[in-house]
């Protein structure tokens, strides 16, 4: 009868603690390349992690690092060791050698944003930037008088060119014959913060007619709007609402909140709760979708308003769909 005991209390604590072979202790940390404020996708990072951190009373660690792929995966490498978990990697599109490195840690969970990788260990959350790239492209071929617009980003990538994608799609959508120019600055060291090289791109666009340009380039990104603005054209914000860096010629903002990706993440992180390994969020969830203020009312007419809420609706009941570059590389609305 002890054997029987003691083997009910065997099998109890194993149903109890389905991921016994994961590290119980709740230790998560984010490792930012680059300042916070400098990045408004890190910025709406960190918006997530302080509300998680108002609600619960639980600290997570966050650490600000250089650019380079060697500091990053050295202080990811650091951590995992140390037995933090989850680690989150935010730049899991920029990490070529994720999968042979997560496997080195089965006991660790990694939550990943905007990649995919179909690992037991892995955790995705992917916010649908083509649908809200989509409404912004639809919108700044509504406004542009010169049927062309552009848009900008730094490392020519799958991920990147679902920004572009999607953009292309909304704007040919409202102007068949809109002309859509592009541009990645490349990927090197300090990339995603050469304001330069952003701004450059855009003047050259501008040079070609473009009168709306979208950037989709980080820190980089907002040089793009400065060069806009100074030369009397319109720009197009990613991530967080940057209508208010440039009043009047910011046309609108197509916002990310990557912030509530964040907060679900680690709230059901927390809990212990793994039941899937990719949650998708997009304009059914409220994830994605463009800002409309007091900067950038005198641009948007009410009737363009009611049409970009019109195609939202459409996309959220499945009358539009939206072409995912990362799920099928292939973009009709721009590739011959």
């Amino acid at each position: 009868m002890r054997y029987v005991f003691v083997l009910l209390i065997l099998l109890s604590t194993f149903i109890l603690s389905p991921f016994n072979s994961y590290a119980d202790e709740f230790k998560p940390v984010l490792v930012y390349q680059g300042k916070v404020e400098d990045n408004s996708f890190s910025v709406s990072i960190h918006k997530g992690v302080e509300r998680f951190k108002v609600k619960t009373g639980e600290e997570c660690t966050e650490i600000e690092i250089g650019m380079t792929l060697k500091e990053y995966v050295d202080t990811i490498t650091k951590f995992a060791d140390e037995g933090y978990s989850p680690i989150f990697l935010m730049y899991g599109n920029h990490f070529p050698d994720m999968v042979p490195f997560v496997r080195k840690y089965p006991a660790t969970r990694f939550i990943v944003l905007d990649t995919v990788r179909d690992e037991p260990n892995v955790y995705s959350f992917v916010l649908a930037d083509h649908e809200g790239s989509f409404l912004a492209g639809a919108l700044a071929a509504m406004v542009s008088k010169s049927g062309k617009i552009g848009f900008v980003s730094v490392v020519d990538t799958d991920f990147q060119r679902g920004f572009l994608c999607g953009y292309t799609q909304g704007a040919k959508y409202i102007k068949q014959d809109i002309e859509v120019l592009k541009g990645f600055t490349g990927n090197y060291e300090g990339a995603w913060f050469d304001g330069n090289a952003t701004s450059r791109l855009a003047n050259e666009m501008m040079d070609e007619g473009a009168d709306v340009i979208y950037q989709a380039a980080g820190g980089a990104g907002p040089a793009v709007l400065e060069a806009c603005a100074a030369r009397g054209k319109l720009g197009i914000g990613v991530d967080i609402n940057q209508n208010g860096l440039y009043p009047g010629s910011v046309l609108t903002s197509m916002v990310k909140h990557t912030d509530k990706a964040i907060f679900a993440a680690l709230m059901l992180a927390k809990r212990g709760i793994w039941r899937d390994n990719y949650k998708r969020l997009g304009l059914a969830q409220e994830a994605v979708g463009l800002a409309f203020d007091k900067h950038n009312e005198i641009l948007v007419t009410p009737e363009m308003r009611s049409r970009i809420e019109n195609l939202r609706k459409k996309i959220v009941l499945g009358e539009i769909v939206v072409d995912e570059y990362t799920e099928n590389p292939t973009c009709p609305s721009y590739d011959k």
